[in-house]
């Protein structure tokens, strides 16, 4: 599976167009929460079955992002990656979704040891409910994005609370992004973006991979 996920930044007074055009054309759509950084007035997520699915609707998707009442938007397409879903029938809850770009040269045994590190969160994290960390296949926006990483709480207080102030996330995850760290490689520039959808867009998914 392969999904697209868009952060829509709307000009003045635009947005209720945009939404509905995207929801028309298949996607999750909910306007953002309060908190977020750089992460838009809109989130939309799309799946596709293959990737020729979605290059086969990316001209529509395209016409409604380029359009009227849209200033811009950050933008990844990518096959499923490394999952797992405690709480498969999620439906109420907080979707997150972080878009971070690896900018600094780095051989592939470090860049498989960050990996392993962010997938590791959830079993320290038991707030963080159903997540899935993929790489890029294609990205548009500020920056060359290079990996999505996604998770489901059943509130915005797992996000906020035991997911940002965890000790596995300051003291392992968060030196891959701080420029003061030997181990930093994370452009500064990120997409913190969280929104309610109404149904779970993670779950269906099933139990999933961490391979």
């Amino acid at each position: 599976m392969y999904s697209l996920v868009c952060l829509v930044h709307f000009v003045a007074d635009g947005g209720r167009d945009v939404a509905s055009a995207l929801a028309g054309l298949g996607a999750a759509v909910a306007p953002t929460l309060p908190g977020v950084f750089n992460g838009g007035d809109l989130i939309a997520h799309f799946d596709f079955a293959d990737e020729d699915s979605y290059r086969d609707m990316l001209p529509a998707i395209d016409g409604v992002l380029h359009g009227p009442g849209v200033a811009r938007s950050d933008c990844a397409f990518y096959r499923h990656g490394r999952h797992a879903a405690a709480e498969p029938a999620l439906a109420s809850g907080v979707y997150r979704v972080l878009l971070l770009s690896v900018d600094r040269p780095v051989g592939a045994e470090v860049l498989h040891r960050f990996e392993s590190e962010m997938v590791r969160m959830p079993h320290y994290i038991p707030a963080i409910r159903n997540w899935r960390l993929s790489r890029v296949i294609e990205a548009r926006g500020e920056r060359r994005w290079t990996h999505v990483w996604e998770q489901e709480y059943a509130s915005l207080d797992g996000l906020m609370g035991p997911y940002m102030l965890h000790p596995y996330h300051w003291a392992r995850i968060d030196r891959w992004f701080d420029p003061e760290c030997p181990d930093w490689m994370i452009d500064t520039r990120l997409c913190h973006s969280f929104c309610t959808f109404g149904r779970g867009v993670l779950g269906a998914q099933g139990g999933g991979s961490e391979a």
